[in-house]
This record gives C-alpha cells, structure tokens and sequence, in this order.
C-alpha cells in the first residue's frame, strides 16, 4: 500500500515526524474508527463526530461523577465523629489513622476523592489525538487529515495554520479562556464554603490538631489555593494541540463547568446534625 501525499502540502510522500508515533499502538483498534469516521464524513463530519463523542463520553460518566458528590457529602457528614476520633487517639497519630480509616470502611465512603472520571477520558483523548495528527493509521493513508472544521484543517495547529486560518483557533482560545476563568471562581467558592461547613461541624479541629499536623494541614490549603489555577492548563493545551484535540478539550470543558455547577445542588444539602 503507497502513501499518499500529504493533505496541503506538496507532493512529496508526508513525512513521519516523531510525534505521530505517539499512542501508535492503538493503531488496530483505530483503524476501524477511522475508516467509520471517512465513511460517516458524507453526512456528519468528523468534527461534529468529536464534539458528539466527547458529550457522549461525558455523559457516560455522569452518573459516577453524581456517585463521587454524594461520597462528598458522606465524608463531609463523617466529620462530627472523626473529631471524636481526633479525641480519642490525639496522642497516636497511627492509631488514628487506623480508626478514620475503620470509620470509612463501616460506611462504606471512599476516605479519598475518586479519579476514575479522569482517568477514562484519558484513552479517548489519546483516540483522537492520534486519529488526527498521524498521516498513516496502521498503515493506511489517514483520510481525516482532509477534513476541516470552518475552513480549517483538524489535524492544524495555531503556529502552523494559516494567517486566515487562525481566527479559528483564537476563538478557541476565547472560548477556553472564559470557561476557565468561570471554573476557577467556582473552584475556590466551591472550597470556600467545604471549609465553612467543614469548621461548623467541628469548631475546635484545628485546636486539636498537633503542630506538625497543622504545618500539614497549612501546605495542603495553598495548595488548593493554587489548584483552580489548573483550569487554564486547558488554554495551554488548545494553543498547543492540533484543532481536532482542542474541539475535545473545550466541549469537556464546558461540561464540566455545567456540571459541577449542577453537581453542587447535591453538597449544598446543609450537613446532618451531629449526635
């Protein structure tokens, strides 16, 4: 099988760069993607398919995220009892760590923050990713290099598309920009009012806390004040990633931000009354 020449360029045969290789292993699974996504191109294009899949995806993991805000609430409503804990065991931090996590168990809540919702889009991203910067998929020509969204091509980046092709991508840019922003205020309102509710539950915890749990307890508060900083990592990412990823990464985005939004009537349940 010949290689054909690559999409806007020249006729000569289009050149591997390094980075193609990358997730080339899931090559014989995205061959048949690819040779769906050509043949759908007629009556859904391929970027129409990306916007569609990443809210399928995302609403694929609704429910678990749901699961993961009520587990907050869960933990949140454990608090009364650890600090009967933190009580009890002030003196040995190991036998308190013991019994917070016993706690957990016998509610059957996770004493950590679930992942996992992250962790599978993962492997989708990697999909598209792939599917729009390689110019051969298992060694067959990759037909959706040819495809564009408003004029401009999906396997583009900012840097490398044209001078009229850019506005694409700064409206992108714009877009990530404004969700980004909105996500990070919601970010530190969201923690703002957990700590509220985390010190009227338990009003004396910080007293009770030995010193060096208070340094850790300090470090791990700037930390969450730089974490809604994350959100503009997105921005980076659509600067950086060819167009078709950065469709992915803004329609995640703004899920994500409608669905916290929505997630948060669930932890704005006022605390069960402690006793």
């Amino acid at each position: 099988m010949t290689t054909s020449p690559c999409p806007r360029h020249t006729s000569a045969v289009c050149p591997r760069p390094p980075e193609t290789r990358v997730f080339a292993f899931l090559d014989p699974l995205l061959i048949h993607v690819h040779d769906l996504l050509a043949s759908l191109d007629a009556w859904v294009p391929p970027a129409i398919v990306i916007i569609a899949l990443t809210l399928a995806v995302r609403l694929a993991l609704h429910p678990m995220n749901r699961g993961l805000a009520h587990g907050t609430v869960r933990r949140r409503d454990l608090q009364p009892r650890i600090a009967e804990l933190r009580s009890e065991h002030g003196e040995d931090p190991r036998a308190l760590q013991q019994a917070i996590l016993d706690l957990h168990r016998e509610e059957g809540v996770s004493p950590l923050p679930g992942c996992l919702p992250i962790l599978i889009q993962i492997p989708i991203f990697s999909m598209v990713y792939r599917l729009f910067t390689a110019p051969e998929i298992h060694g067959q020509h990759n037909e959706l290099l040819d495809h564009t969204f408003l004029g401009v091509g999906l396997s583009e980046h900012l840097l490398t598309a044209g001078a009229g092709d850019r506005w694409v991508f700064l409206v992108l840019i714009g877009l990530t920009l404004v969700v980004a922003a909105f996500a990070a205020r919601q970010m530190r309102r969201h923690m703002a009012q957990d700590r509220e509710r985390s010190a009227a539950l338990d009003p004396g915890a910080r007293e009770r806390l030995t010193d060096a749990q208070r340094a850790m307890q300090d470090s791990m508060e700037q930390m969450t004040k730089v974490l809604p900083l994350m959100s503009f990592l997105t921005v980076l990412a659509v600067v950086s990633l060819p167009l078709a990823a950065g469709l992915y990464l803004v329609t995640s985005a703004v899920w994500g931000l409608l669905e916290r939004a929505s997630l948060r009537r669930i932890s704005a349940v006022p605390p069960a009354p402690a006793g």
